[in-house]
């Protein structure tokens, strides 16, 4: 099998990106509901397309949550699976969406949207990796309603930042991973 020079560029970008996910996870592992990790992911899925979105987001995660300086998600299988599942979401989501941000939009509806498919994306996740707990336990009666309404604080301070970040710097970050693929030679793929 022969691959391009374009096939070249785009697994380099894929390692780029895994790296980056990781290492932003690692930087901010220690600052509490503040996470760039699933912002990263669907930036990958943006700059990558769908598939490659989702498996640089998949295996940025894998790794990030394994090495967690935290605690290592390899402990607890069930939360492993569903960060690795939801953060690839995330990747995924920003490839599928990545046809709507090439188009030139109104900044407010841009800024909003992007504050949106954040919430949406960090709700998925916190409900996974929430749910987890009471999978892993075994306790699924009653467990995952206290799961939900003991770690809602944490819960909507996520949501909150997430939708901050995406919305206010989602646009300018899109914006600036296309011109990059452009400038590159990289866009659609």
């Amino acid at each position: 099998m022969e691959l391009s020079l374009l096939d070249y560029r785009r697994f380099a970008l894929m390692s780029l990106w895994t790296g980056l996910i990781v290492t932003v996870g690692m930087v901010f592992a220690l600052i509490p509901n503040l996470e760039l990790i699933i912002l990263s992911a669907f930036l990958g899925g943006v700059a990558l397309g769908p598939r490659r979105g989702l498996i640089v987001a998949m295996v940025g995660e894998a790794i990030f949550s394994a090495l967690n300086p935290i605690g290592s998600g390899l402990g607890f299988p069930i939360l492993y699976a569903f960060q690795i599942l939801s953060v690839g979401l995330s990747g995924f989501s920003g490839g599928v969406l990545s046809s709507v941000f090439h188009r030139r939009q109104n900044y407010l509806i841009f800024s909003t949207s992007l504050g949106l498919v954040g919430f949406v994306l960090t709700l998925v996740y916190d409900l996974l990796t929430a749910l987890s707990f009471p999978l892993s336990s075994g306790m699924i009666e009653g467990t995952i309603w206290a799961t939900l309404t003991t770690g809602l604080i944490f819960f909507v301070m996520h949501l909150v930042s997430n939708t901050i970040l995406f919305g206010l710097f989602g646009p300018g970050l899109v914006e600036l991973v296309n011109r990059q693929l452009e400038m590159h030679g990289l866009m659609g793929g």
